[in-house]
């Protein structure tokens, strides 16, 4: 299908700038076959495979596929943990013209109930073996009702008659009539390929939908700026089915470079598989990178590790620079939105000072960005206000949602929903949501400032500060903090802090709550609505 709101002249503008091209990332895996054809493309704890050996089971998998009876432009649902199968998988749907939507491991019925009527699929994929019972309930009760679904999908054995199982689709010899639909199936440059999902603390999650051209460009502008090298070994240290893992996928379709997956993300075991497999880069996101900067990284082998993008959130820069002082491997900080990722990008060649100042560095090339005011009048650099941004590597809108894509894209710029500035270098810093932005009694407090001064306590590990409800001041900030491992902390010595750092009075949180661990949004972001549903149940104390 064409893009929702890129018409035919913004895709002559793009090829004609020289950010589209009419290739393909199906294209692109072709050469590598042909040129590289016995280098490792990826790995996992299970399998190898060479370009050659993917591009030969993919093509099994997308003509298998087609000799079902799936239609072009059908949808395929995919709850699986990131492997090679999920790279294998998102390349056979490309070439069998079917759009995959990737959706994260901790969605349960709720998402992917959403998610089916809003997609319609027609085969869903999953691995039985890692489904929990909400799961296994949406898919015995949401999915077989649905009229439309016409096939059930297993990566691994199939667990009962009627399900098709990996085997059959990547082991079988496909006929040749459907080998042969191939060519004209697979994605061109100019339509829709892709569904990905935004994550969101309010609301559901958004379905972005996005064009061939825009992942290539993506692609290729990550590459540059993190200056990925085809010799590269990239250590997925967050799921693909999230921003931080599939903006990074898709510079394969740029450079041929490995792609390695671990099991799991536990810091100790991403730290040993950088060891054994020699990783040279890796992406990730910020709760693991502060997680990494919290072992023991001398006792680890990193010599091969040179460099870490972090990116979705805001990275601590405590932990950015643990890591740098304890190892050669450089931390490269990112900042962008499914719906329109690259509007923050630290280059891999600047040095630590520039790379690790606060900012998460200059847009991706091609894009553009602009601070607004209130009423949508752009702001002078230095000031503080509403980011908008504007690429040709954005998403062509909300999937099945004319009307919400209306509400956040106008005349081609992109509504982030984030505060932030940029300054005189074109450099942008983010500030936090528009919609936490705390409110006390018209004082107007950005929570990721008090935040950082929180931080700067040595036995805070991370915390958060929300808007409370409050009878004489409307709002109120309430912070959250989880301490270091072995260390305690009171809130006394937290407000010392927030005092001696010259933080006005009424931007010193109201109550201060230490929690264990945090909840989180796709395992990633902290799920700011639940912490203040979680606050009576917690232990607190408030500041007079």
């Amino acid at each position: 299908m064409k893009p929702t709101h890129i018409d035919q002249e913004q895709v002559n503008a793009y090829l004609g700038a020289g950010h589209w091209s009419r290739e393909t990332m199906v294209d692109r895996y072709t050469s590598y076959s042909r040129d590289f054809p016995d280098k490792v493309a990826c790995r996992d704890t299970e399998t190898e495979l060479t370009w050659q050996g993917l591009d030969q089971i993919t093509t099994r998998i997308a003509a298998n596929l087609i000799a079902l009876g799936l239609r072009r432009d059908a949808r395929a649902l995919v709850q699986i943990p990131s492997s090679s199968r999920e790279m294998v998988l998102r390349m056979a749907l490309k070439k069998a013209g079917i759009l995959g939507c990737f959706a994260p491991m901790q969605w349960r019925r709720r998402e992917l109930t959403y998610t089916c009527d809003q997609i319609d699929p027609s085969i869903v994929f999953v691995l039985p073996g890692t489904m929990n019972e909400d799961q296994r309930l949406w898919l015995d009760e949401t999915c077989a009702d649905r009229t439309g679904l016409e096939f059930l999908a297993s990566v691994s054995t199939a667990p009962s008659d009627g399900w098709v199982a990996w085997s059959d689709l990547a082991d079988s010899i496909p006929d040749e009539s459907a080998v042969g639909r191939i060519a004209d199936r697979q994605f061109k440059f100019d339509e829709v390929s892709l569904i990905t999902a935004s994550s969101g603390t309010s609301s559901l999650a958004k379905l972005n939908e996005w064009p061939e051209g825009a992942q290539l460009c993506i692609g290729r502008a990550t590459v540059e700026r993190l200056g990925v090298r085809e010799d590269d070994n990239i250590g997925m240290f967050a799921p693909m089915s999230g921003a931080a893992g599939v903006l990074v996928w898709v510079m394969s379709g740029a450079t041929s470079c490995t792609y390695t997956f671990p099991s799991g993300f536990n810091a100790p075991d991403l730290l040993r598989l950088v060891e054994e497999t020699r990783i040279t880069v890796a992406t990730t996101v910020p709760v693991i990178l502060a997680r990494l900067a919290q072992e023991d990284l001398g006792s680890f082998d990193l010599s091969s590790l040179r460099a870490i993008r972090v990116g979705t959130g805001v990275a601590s820069l405590d932990a950015a620079r643990q890591i740098e002082s304890q190892t050669d491997c450089r931390v490269v900080v990112a900042s962008g939105a499914m719906e329109c990722p690259g509007f923050g990008h630290a280059n891999f060649d600047e040095p630590a000072e520039q790379r690790l100042d606060g900012s998460t560095g200059l847009p991706l090339r091609g894009c553009r960005l602009r601070i607004d005011d209130d009423e949508g009048n752009e702001l002078p650099a230095g000031q503080v206000g509403h980011v908008k941004v504007s690429a040709p590597f954005a998403s062509s809108g909300y999937w099945n949602e004319p009307e919400a894509t209306a509400r956040v894209w106008t005349d081609g710029w992109y509504t982030t929903g984030d505060m932030g500035a940029v300054d005189e270098d074109g450099r942008l810093t983010l500030l936090g949501r528009a919609k936490e932005v705390i409110n006390r009694s018209g004082h107007k407090i950005l929570p990721i400032e008090v935040e950082q001064e929180i931080a700067k306590h040595p036995d805070v590990f991370q915390c958060a500060v929300v808007a409370a409800p409050d009878a004489e001041y409307g709002e109120v900030p309430w912070a959250f903090v989880q301490v270091r491992k072995g260390k305690s902390l009171s809130p006394k010595a937290l407000v010392d802090v927030l005092r001696s750092e010259g933080l006005a009075t009424y931007k010193i949180p109201a109550r201060f709550i230490q929690l264990s661990e945090f909840p989180r949004v796709g395992g990633n972001k902290i799920d700011k609505k639940l912490l203040l549903d979680m606050a009576p149940a917690v232990e607190g104390a408030r500041h007079g």
